[in-house]
């Protein structure tokens, strides 16, 4: 059964690797099929969460992708994950807080959209991370750039599977999702091409959707206006940097990884 499985996934490698993108996105939808109390739905969202992590982790076991090597440490693995830190960092309202221009609402909440936000970052990036990506790598690591155009393509599924959203957020805001998760997708491969370890991509993820999330319902964190002149600036000019310094490092993966680090 694992032999066939396997022999499966790399046959096809983009099919499988969509295929696994799709069952996901239905995993994590099962909960909006139920008219149930915050509760209810809270778990129900964890459950699902959960169910399709162990999935993932035992078909990148069935296929032998390695989630939890030794972290790298080079110095290429730690600017990246620090500048992917920075970025997730400002998808928090900081200075909004310290302004008063954003003000927590519900610190009763605080626990369960921790743990929300946690079953989130986990999920998705043990499915799009840990198995859509290493079945996109396998498929283009004959190619030229084969680095760059794994985290490329691997984002870009991730975020194509976000176009699903446009039945419950509308049109408008499930674009502009879209956009910014194949921006973030990149940037979690990149980190974990870089460091070889799922732990800091899901790091990451977590702490950019517990300041990216902070305003949606249904628990109601905060309020206000993040997006003030300096958080735009701020934003603007990290972005450039952290987009810039990513494509430059894995457009010469092979040949700068190899030789310097």
């Amino acid at each position: 059964m694992k032999e066939r499985i396997k022999e499966r996934a790399f046959s096809s490698p983009i099919l499988s690797a969509i295929s696994a993108s799709l069952f996901a996105v239905v995993i994590f939808s099962v909960p909006e099929l139920f008219s149930v109390k915050e509760d209810v739905l809270f778990v129900l969202n964890i459950v699902c969460r959960a169910v399709a992590a162990v999935l993932a982790l035992v078909l990148a076991k069935i296929c032998g992708f390695k989630l939890f090597n030794k972290p790298k440490t080079t110095v290429s693995a730690i600017l990246l994950f620090v500048l992917g830190l920075l970025v997730c960092i400002n998808n928090f309202p900081v200075i909004g807080f310290i302004t008063g221009d954003v003000r927590l609402l519900n610190n009763s909440e605080i626990v369960k959209y921790l743990c929300y936000c946690a079953a989130i970052g986990v999920a998705e990036e043990l499915v799009f991370r840990g198995l859509v990506m290493p079945l996109c790598g396998f498929k283009l690591k004959d190619k030229p750039r084969a680095a760059f155009w794994t985290v490329a393509v691997s984002a870009a599924i991730f975020s194509f599977c976000h176009l699903f959203n446009i039945f419950s957020a509308g049109v408008a805001p499930t674009l502009l999702q879209v956009g910014y998760t194949f921006l973030t997708g990149c940037l979690f491969g990149a980190v974990y091409l870089f460091t070889e370890n799922i732990i800091f991509p899901i790091l990451l993820h977590f702490i950019y959707d517990v300041g990216g999330l902070v305003f949606t319902e249904p628990f109601g964190i905060a309020t206000g206006n993040m997006w003030d002149a300096y958080t735009v600036i701020i934003t603007a000019v990290l972005g450039v940097i952290t987009a810039a310094v990513f494509a430059v490092k894995l457009w010469n993966y092979k040949t700068v990884e190899k030789s310097r680090d």
